[in-house]
């Protein structure tokens, strides 16, 4: 980790490399945070660490055992299922609401940073986990962006995270690749985004978080029947 904090906001700092860890895997599900060896890793006291590990407890990626410390949670089908289970029910209200609100010159980004993302994919130079972040980060965050109301964006973003960690467990251990199926789907939103159809941009984000459900639990699910 090293010693490259600013100082200046020490907590939130500490709170996104700690997060950055879990969503990554290089703090594993059930792991124990060792809360001195962070505060001498990163050359601070432990008071902003604990202030940043009760944040990440209160968004669901730690939990705390009674004389025993904090763990990172466990990864289960269950809370796959409720995640997109909640998505389901925001992401479409999210888009219809900024589907008027989003500034041309936004949709024409998105158009050329989709356009540029399936030339990658078709020439495999950016295949995989990276492209459906970028894609995430690029059709989900201008949505979140626009959809003019910040605690929505807030949960939604913090729900997308949690899927993210689901997603890069699932490369880790699996030789799977979904991205000409996200890229369908994220296109399609774009294109009623292109047409200021708001319902039929609600409805295209229904399927993908539907679709994309299906295929993270079914490949989630396989790798822990296996372990079994």
């Amino acid at each position: 980790m090293g010693s490259k904090l600013s100082r200046n906001n020490l907590t939130d700092e500490i709170y996104q490399i700690v997060k950055e860890d879990i969503l990554s895997h290089r703090f594993a599900a059930g792991e124990k945070i060792n809360i001195d060896q962070l505060a001498r890793d990163l050359e601070v006291s432990n008071i902003p660490i604990r202030e940043a590990l009760s944040r990440l407890q209160s968004e669901g990626y730690l939990h705390t055992v009674p004389f025993k410390g904090m763990f990172v949670n466990q990864m289960t089908v269950q809370e796959l299922n409720e995640i997109y289970e909640i998505r389901l029910y925001l992401e479409p209200q999210a888009v219809k609401k900024a589907a008027l609100n989003i500034p041309d010159s936004k949709l024409e980004w998105l158009h050329e940073t989709m356009a540029s993302l399936n030339s990658d994919q078709s020439s495999r130079e950016n295949p995989g986990l990276e492209a459906i972040k970028k894609m995430n980060a690029s059709i989900h965050g201008v949505i979140l962006e626009y959809c003019d109301n910040a605690n929505l964006k807030n949960l939604i973003k913090n729900y997308i995270e949690q899927i993210q960690r689901y997603l890069t467990f699932i490369k880790l251990n699996l030789d799977v690749d979904n991205t000409n199926a996200e890229w369908s789907e994220h296109n399609a939103i774009l294109q009623k985004l292109l047409l200021r159809d708001s319902g039929g941009a609600a409805e295209a984000m229904a399927d993908h978080i539907k679709k994309s459900h299906e295929r993270n639990k079914m490949h989630f699910a396989s790798m822990s029947s296996g372990k079994n």
